[in-house]
């Protein structure tokens, strides 16, 4: 629950601590005091561990009552910094005090006497409460609408705010329900029935103000945020809210999700240890949510007591109708014995507990012969003990911070009575100024840092250097913080500057790193130094001459090209070229493990093999290329296949044949008759036949029909190309009308068998197009099948003919009967160049697009032939003929034909 160290800087629960050092409290000391409402309790639930909650007031069994042991339908609670729990005991009209986890010790406060009513003495369903640094009680007397200040004397009560009668005036209330004391003592009241938080920066009622207001929101508890002085967090219908105060608008803070995010009934709040989250009770859920402070409203909660379930529960970790809630710490600090500090007792509070009576130690000062060493300040004890105090520290001076003397040997008594240094010297960069022989040392007049004088700047100058270019230098002169970067070697001069501040006031700088280039011989293979003149190899003057191409190279159109070096090392020669092969594409040829040097020079090929559907004719060579290009090949040559003798179950009469290997092919090959299969082809692997393979002779075996009798069979060969089979006929109740017929299998299985039929067996009239049946007459039984009296359809001509169906209840079939066929008329008035001669047959005959010829006039109509062959009639085209007279010229139509004139 705590960090190492934390600043306390909102420690509040009903008031903020004061601001001094906090450190990690002992083990299982975190604990959260819970009010259980519905179950007349209060409950300690510890924080840093899962150890169930401690009764520390009311009854275990949760029954109500008005003995001092019990509570009836408690709201608010705080901590006194003794342990000592304080309750509002709304139903009973007081407030008790009860001793840290001993509810059978819990005694009413002396100032009221638990007797209902509006008299000083007297309080009416208190819910809120909170404690003020001086030991007074602050209780919001909710029915009486007004706030009281009380001590745990016979003294009587005084009224902050509120008359007695519920309003809404400047010194009126409404059912007020918290209330909350500031680190500057001022008081926090929620009225929650006028939808307000009022501040009160006095004791009576002209000192309060509005600081926040609500619409339908109903405020109750609330948490001062000391981290923001002035703001707070107030629970109300909707969620928690934080509110800026000073009327500022309030944003919700938490409520507004779902599952742990859902908040039914915000009521108690109080800060985490190291003040990340804040805690808010849940009165309807029977829980307690953890909301990180830096956390979105609707997705920052968690649950942290009370059941998972939400179901109330006065056991264990459980929770029923939780409302007020407090954090304490649970021990207390004593102050220290540390020399050096001056402490006020008035401003000081040792309970570490996160209530207004917590760990504070204000107006630390220093003590004579001490200074603050920054600010003189109190650390929380971690345990019951004395506190840390730190910040003040003997009246010394202190060594100077200054770049221009070294102290690595100076010897110093730093106190101001025996004040002494010696051995301090120039820094490095610095010289003593002229006149001095050391640096002059002075000591401090109050607590700091003693003085130093006597050493200057040492300043260097750029020194002239050939071998250096100094154009692109960046220059810092002062040699304390000498640098001269971007140095670079003059032209002709190599290797990395290297600059040194000067050792003397206005001294050249040194630089160091850059020697002339010196270029050495190349070796560069396909180049002949054998003649070279080197005349000079020194890059300013440099000159080489004599250099030419070694054999196996070739000479650039441009010559032999020398350049220097740039950096010391060999000089460049350019222009031969290493004659250098390639391999060539020659079919043929394999190079799978080949070994090739393809420098003509140095050329060797070996283990070139023949590729595959190729022979060696020979020795297989490799001859070298006498320009940049492919070397030749040779001794490889395509294998020639011929075609088998031996093809006995394959016909070549359709087949083709590619006989040379590479491109071997055979196409259009099929089985002999009395084989079966997919003949193929395969390339011969040396010259001679390729194979063949896929036909294999066709083997039939007798069929199982139960329609024929096997019983006389002679099979004399049952493969397909001498098949020989007689003596089947037809079984007991079938007949062969035309007898019965056997043929061989086309692929292995059965052969085939026909011609037997069921003595009853009929045929069914067949639905053929084109054949008119309403004269027919049938004898449908096959084994004395007759059928008369068919004649062709409409449209249809032909000799019809029926024949027996194969088996029963098949139709018999007719044959002789064709469509008649129309061919296109040729006549001088029509038009055929857009006709659209969709079908010339007349059951679905469709002409369209013909038109009247030149000369011609009308809508001509299409009708189709009466006979097939005749051409289809086209009428509706007349001739257009001119005719003169006296008064001009007459264009006039023939007479429209009859019907017995329509054109084909």
């Amino acid at each position: 629950q705590f960090p190492t160290s934390i600043r306390c800087r909102c420690c509040a629960m009903k008031l903020a601590l004061a601001c001094s050092v906090l450190t990690a409290p002992a083990a299982g000391s975190v604990s959260l005091y819970v009010v259980n409402k519905q179950g007349n309790q209060v409950r300690r639930c510890p924080l840093d561990s899962t150890d169930a909650c401690v009764l520390v007031a009311g009854r275990s069994d949760a029954s109500s009552g008005t003995a001092h042991d019990a509570v009836n339908k408690p709201e608010g609670v705080a901590v006194e910094a003794d342990g000592t729990v304080v309750v509002a005991d709304t139903v009973n009209h007081r407030i008790l005090r009860c001793p840290k986890d001993n509810p059978a010790g819990c005694a009413p406060l002396q100032s009221v006497t638990g007797v209902v009513g509006s008299g000083m003495d007297q309080l009416n369903q208190p819910f809120g409460i909170a404690l003020t640094r001086d030991g007074e009680y602050v209780i919001a007397d909710q029915r009486n609408h007004r706030v009281q200040i009380c001590k745990d004397t016979a003294d009587p009560c005084v009224t902050l705010m509120g008359t007695g009668i519920s309003g809404s005036g400047a010194t009126q209330l409404n059912s007020p329900y918290d209330v909350a004391v500031g680190p500057d003592a001022a008081i926090y009241i929620s009225d929650i029935m006028n939808n307000r938080v009022l501040k009160c920066t006095g004791r009576d009622s002209s000192t309060c103000s509005v600081d926040a207001t609500f619409n339908n929101f109903f405020p109750n508890f609330m948490l001062l945020d000391n981290g923001t002085p002035g703001s707070f967090y107030v629970s109300g219908t909707t969620g928690v809210q934080k509110c800026p105060g000073g009327g500022g608008a309030c944003t919700s803070f938490a409520g507004g999700g779902s599952g742990d995010n859902s908040i039914a009934g915000p009521r108690g709040l109080a800060f985490s240890a190291d003040q990340t989250q804040v805690y808010v009770a849940d009165v309807t859920y029977h829980r307690v949510l953890a909301c990180d402070v830096a956390g979105t409203a609707g997705s920052n909660c968690a649950r942290v007591l009370g059941s998972s379930a939400t179901a109330a529960g006065n056991s264990g970790r459980d929770l029923n109708g939780p409302v007020g809630i407090a954090l304490t710490a649970g021990y207390t600090c004593t102050r220290p014995t540390t020399p050096g500090y001056v402490i006020n007792a008035s401003t000081e509070y040792l309970s570490p507990d996160f209530l207004p009576t917590g760990f504070r130690v204000d107006g630390i000062t220093c003590a004579d012969g001490y200074s603050a060493n920054g600010t003189p300040e109190a650390t929380i004890c971690a345990s019951e003990g004395p506190y840390t105090l730190s910040g003040c520290v003997p009246f010394v001076c202190t060594r100077p911070t200054n770049d221009a003397y070294n102290f690595s040997a100076a010897v110093e008594d730093l106190a101001k009575p025996t004040f002494s240094v010696t051995g301090v010297t120039c820094s490095q960069g610095y010289h003593l100024a002229t006149g001095t022989t050391e640096p002059t040392i002075t000591s401090c007049d109050s607590a700091g840092p003693y003085t130093v004088a006597g050493c200057e700047l040492t300043v260097c100058v750029r020194p002239t250097l050939d071998s250096v270019d100094f154009s692109g230098v960046d220059e810092d002169l002062n040699a304390a913080s000498f640098k001269a970067d971007g140095l670079t070697c003059a032209a002709g001069y190599t290797g990395t500057p290297a600059a040194a501040a000067c050792d003397a006031h206005e001294g050249a700088y040194t630089v160091t790193g850059c020697a002339p280039i010196t270029c050495t011989r190349p070796a560069t293979v396909g180049f002949d130094f054998s003649v070279v003149i080197e005349t000079s190899l020194e890059v300013p003057s440099f000159e080489v001459t004599g250099v030419t191409c070694m054999d196996g190279y070739a000479t650039a159109e441009t010559g032999v090209t020398v350049m220097p070096c740039t950096a010391a090392g060999e000089y460049t020669v350019e222009g031969c070229t290493e004659i250098s092969c390639s391999r060539p594409s020659t079919p043929g040829y394999n190079f799978t493990g080949a070994t090739e040097n393809l420098l003509a020079h140095s050329f060797e090929v070996t283990r070139v093999t023949c590729a595959p559907h190729y022979a060696a004719a020979g020795e297989i060579t490799a001859t070298v290329c006498s320009e940049a290009g492919e070397y030749t090949l040779a001794g490889c040559a395509a294998i020639e296949c011929t075609r088998p003798t031996d093809v006995a179950g394959y016909d070549f009469a359709d087949a083709a044949e590619v006989l040379t290997a590479p491109d071997f092919a055979v196409t259009g090959l099929s089985c002999s008759p009395g084989y079966a299969g997919t003949p193929a082809a395969t390339v011969c692997d040396a010259a001679g036949p390729y194979a063949l393979s896929g036909c294999s002779i066709v083997t039939c075996s007798r069929p199982d029909n139960a329609e024929y009798d096997f019983g006389a069979v002679v099979e004399t060969s049952l493969t397909a190309p001498d098949f020989d089979v007689t003596g089947v006929t037809c079984a007991d109740a079938f007949s062969a009308p035309t007898g019965v017929t056997v043929e061989p299998c086309a692929t292995d299985g059965p052969y085939a068998v026909a011609g037997c039929v069921a003595n009853a067996a009929a045929c069914t009239r067949p639905t053929t197009t084109g054949y008119d049946f309403s004269d027919a007459a049938e004898e449908l039984t096959i084994l004395s099948f007759a059928v008369t009296g068919v004649k062709c359809a409409s449209s249809y001509v032909g000799t019809p003919a029926a024949a027996a169906c194969a088996a029963d209840q098949e139709a018999y079939t007719v044959t002789g009967c064709e469509p008649l066929v129309c061919t296109r008329p040729t006549a001088a008035e029509f038009n055929f160049n857009d006709a659209a001669e969709v079908s010339l047959a007349v059951p679905t005959f469709e002409v369209t697009g013909v038109s009247c010829a030149e000369g011609y006039s009308g809508n001509p109509t299409v009708q189709p032939c009466q006979s097939s062959g005749e051409p289809y009639y086209i009428t509706g085209c007349e001739e257009t003929t001119t005719t003169t007279t006296t008064t001009g010229t007459t264009t006039a139509s023939t007479t429209p034909p009859t019907p017995e004139s329509l054109v084909y």
